[in-house]
């Protein structure tokens, strides 16, 4: 599914669907959230579901570029979907790519808890 955007409770978020993709999948995917985003206005909401998708080296070194590039200058809010196992660890050095007081980040359980807590 291409990442597109969603209205909930009235925001428009960015949501990336991300569940099950290969390393080259997620990075093509990468590519396509990024050029949303570039030509969006303003800064963005973004809603990411990893669930069961492959993080590589290639993957942590383009998010990497994304966090430095993209998600510091133009993402609020970032919540993201299935963090488990190894992508815990992959979240935590993304953490420290973006800067934590720099752009609020969050995992839920759920894309509903995570749409909530973007359109607080």
């Amino acid at each position: 599914m291409p990442a597109r955007w969603i209205d909930h409770k009235g925001k428009r978020i960015l949501y990336v669907d991300y569940r099950g993709l290969s390393p080259d999948q997620v990075l093509k995917q990468m590519k396509e959230s990024n050029d949303i985003v570039q030509a969006a206005r303003g800064k963005v909401l973004y809603l990411g579901n990893i669930e069961d998708a492959a993080v590589s080296g290639d993957v942590m070194g383009e998010l990497r570029q994304y966090a430095e590039r993209i998600v510091r200058r133009r993402f609020t809010r970032l919540a993201v979907v299935g963090v488990t196992g190894a992508r815990e660890v992959s979240l935590e050095a993304f953490l420290g790519m973006v800067g934590r007081s720099l752009v609020q980040v969050r995992s839920f359980a759920t894309e509903a808890e995570g749409l909530d807590w973007l359109a607080e």
